[in-house]
């Protein structure tokens, strides 16, 4: 990650530094607070004990992002951001005025109202943060800006964690905290840039849930933002339920004191900014949804794993103490690492969960109407959360161990991936294959300024080895559809072909002498596909190379674009005849691997359907590939 964006680009760093203080102050104060609940509180309070009061004081927290974000996104579209955000954080001094007051009067009833009323300055603060970053930055742009909020969340959160953990029996340190960070995000909010109103007639409704329901059903009108925004709540559910039940799983399964639960709250948001880093690295400026579903299996698995460890835990210490670090760590060091280790990976794969739905949102949205379609994602997301909390609360009221409750959301979130994978199966897919690609050879990808913004176009390569689709697939930010030999789409019978290649949308030809119903068909789906602006794929050859020579190319490309006449993309694949997968030495397979094999993909300049002439092509394509011999080509 470039870290001039949050250093020297104009643009941004005030930005991030001033969202970067206020998730910083509200995770002081709220962690200070959850850890005064769960290890110094010794009565109840509102006749609950500590273990539903920490989920009950996220409930409180998140409550207000649902009754005024609709209210804030209108402000947002209104008025001009950059001089809200100054108002947002003058607020929040006032809040944390407030705050101090109850910290010094020992007052928890006065640190729930604050909760609430630091809710309701955030929820008027996320339209303008996110709303305002695609009129600072470019397009392009997006993807690094939001992984650099999100890592600089999670960091905040992690200081925030770290330090109202260690500090919150420190009345001083606390208040000094909240607002010397309040008052450094006023002055560093007075360096953001103004950006264009884009929408000035905006009519703000302050009776709030008017508002309220007028954006849910913005944010229902377009299918593919109302889904992702629903992967994105369904995040802040789970995550808010695992958030809320840490201290008390920590204190009351693990037996840990204060300073173990803050480890564990520190490795939570550590794995979530690491999550978001790689996330970015994998993206390359593109946003990466084929990532959503599989770390959705991945938070799965080790949500499994970590009630399996929790409810296998049997150390205890001696007396009525607590462990500390080091005591825990040495009273079972195997299921502690464990421990560690599961929620570490929850985290990671919620980082790659989130940032490219999020991202996803602000790119598909209308700029208009930008800053009222993140107010309903918060709103949705609130009311997730919110219900997260009722859900652990009745939960936990019913006797069912935390342990238990894990188990119950790893069942849920394996039902919500699997119907992510079902939506991005085929972004899945091309993401897969770019990871193969990558890690198992040393591939070089040139001319992917050539790759069409958009379908339909159709990929023209050599064929080499049997796994020349994998390089290929991997590259264009669009799923490539191949067009494959039927033999091998049917592998285990007509009835039957491998399950992700349907997913893949992989389309199966025959020869007309081998099954010209097969061919006929082939060619429908070549022709709907294209329709439906997709890209397909095709290996002119027809058949891999035996010999070490480019074969002729079949007319089939032709009669594709006699009925469909779209874009030619030319693509060379050198470095792989050789390899396990080629027929070098007679045959496939059976003979040894070269690790890490250079592979280079070059992407030629398109071609127009009224400019394509196969043979020129094929040669063209041929002049970049060093790996054939010069003889007469074999066309057997």
């Amino acid at each position: 990650m470039d870290l001039s964006y949050i250093t020297a680009d104009r643009r941004f760093w005030p930005l991030f530094w001033t969202q970067f203080l206020g998730a910083l102050n509200d995770n002081v104060f709220k962690n200070a607070l959850v850890m005064l609940i769960t290890y110094k509180l010794s009565t109840t309070l509102f006749g609950l004990p500590s273990g539903l009061l920490v989920p009950m004081a996220g409930g409180i927290f998140i409550l207000p992002f649902f009754i005024f974000s609709a209210t804030a996104g209108q402000l947002a579209d209104r008025y001009q951001k950059a001089k809200l955000i100054k108002i947002t954080k003058v607020t929040e001094l006032l809040v944390m005025i407030t705050a101090t007051i109850g910290i010094y009067s020992d007052s928890y009833q006065l640190l729930f109202l604050v909760l609430f009323m630091m809710g309701t300055q955030s929820a008027f603060f996320g339209p303008l943060k996110y709303g305002i970053i695609p009129s600072l930055i470019e397009e392009d742009e997006l993807i690094t800006a939001n992984a650099f909020v999100t890592t600089g969340t999670f960091i905040a959160i992690l200081v925030g964690t770290i330090f109202g953990g260690f500090v919150f029996e420190s009345d001083a340190l606390v208040s000094m905290a909240v607002l010397g960070f309040s008052g450094l995000g006023i002055v560093i909010s007075l360096f953001i840039k103004d950006v264009p109103v884009i929408y000035p007639e905006t009519k703000v409704d302050y009776t709030f849930f008017k508002p309220t329901w007028d954006i849910l059903k913005l944010t229902m009108q377009d299918k593919a933002i109302f889904r992702t925004i629903m992967g994105v709540s369904w995040f802040w559910f789970l995550g808010a339920s695992i958030l809320s039940t840490l201290p008390t799983f920590v204190k009351e399964v693990l037996h840990g004191n204060s300073t173990v639960g803050v480890l564990f709250l520190a490795l939570f948001t550590i794995g979530m900014g690491l999550g978001s880093v790689i996330t970015e690295k994998i993206s390359t400026k593109k946003v990466e949804m084929g990532m959503v579903p599989i770390a959705g299996l991945g938070m799965t698995v080790f949500l499994i794993d970590f009630c399996w460890t929790g409810s296998h835990w049997s150390a205890t210490p001696e007396g009525q103490q607590l462990f500390t670090l080091s005591q825990f760590l040495a009273a079972d060091p195997y299921y502690a690492c464990r421990a560690i280790l599961d929620l570490f990976a929850i985290a990671t794969f919620g980082g790659g969960y989130i940032v490219p739905q999020m991202t996803y949102v602000q790119e598909i949205s209308d700029k208009g109407v930008v800053a009222r379609t993140i107010a309903g994602n918060n709103i949705w997301n609130a009311l997730f959360m919110v219900s997260s909390a009722v859900f652990i609360m009745i939960l936990g009221a019913a006797g069912l161990s935390i342990p238990m409750i894990f188990l119950a959301l790893g069942i849920i979130n394996f039902a919500v991936s699997g119907q992510l994978y079902r939506i991005y199966s085929k972004r899945s897919l091309r993401l897969w294959m770019w990871l193969i690609s990558n890690v198992f050879y040393s591939f070089e990808v040139e001319g992917q300024q050539h790759i069409p913004e958009k379908g339909p176009y159709i990929i023209v390569s050599n064929h080499v080895t049997f796994i020349d689709w994998i390089f290929i697939m991997g590259c264009p930010p669009h799923p490539v559809h191949f067009v494959i030999d039927y033999n091998y789409y049917y592998l285990l019978g007509q009835k039957l072909s491998p399950l992700w290649w349907r997913q893949g949308g992989l389309i199966p030809i025959a020869t007309r002498r081998e099954s010209p119903e097969v061919l006929e068909k082939a060619f429908k789906n070549i022709s709907k596909a294209l329709e439906e602006e997709k890209v397909l794929g095709i290996f002119p050859e027809g058949w891999m190379t035996r010999d070490q020579r480019m074969r002729r190319w079949q007319p089939g490309v032709n009669k594709i674009l006699a009925d469909r006449p779209v874009t030619i993309l030319p693509v060379a694949l050198d470095g792989l005849w050789g390899s396990i997968f080629s027929y070098s030495g007679g045959r496939v397979i059976l003979k040894m691997p070269s690790l890490r094999r250079k592979v280079k993909l070059t992407f030629l300049a398109p071609v127009s359907a009224e400019d394509y002439d196969g043979e020129q092509v094929r040669e063209v394509v041929k002049a970049q590939v060093s790996d054939y011999l010069e003889d007469v080509e074999s066309d057997s």
